[in-house]
């Protein structure tokens, strides 16, 4: 696949560490959800893309963060 930004072949793909806080003073009191999702990165021009595991993506949807979850379900993720 071709990169979005300068159509160059020459991408590679990193496994990367993702801490994302929830926005405004109300996401100062919210836990944070960390994810662990797959970059692809363009070596020409920087540009990356990547796409969140569907268990963060939820949280992130819900407005919850992990330890929330774990709290509620009795169980980790």
């Amino acid at each position: 696949m071709s990169c979005r930004s300068c159509a160059s072949e020459n991408q590679k793909e990193f496994a990367a560490e993702m801490n994302i806080h929830f926005p405004g003073r109300k996401g100062l009191n919210m836990p944070a959800v960390l994810a662990f999702p797959k970059l692809s990165v363009c070596l020409d021009c920087g540009s990356t893309d990547f796409k969140l595991p569907e268990t963060e993506l939820r949280l992130l949807a819900e407005g919850v963060g992990p330890d929330v979850v774990r709290r509620a379900s009795g169980r980790a993720l």
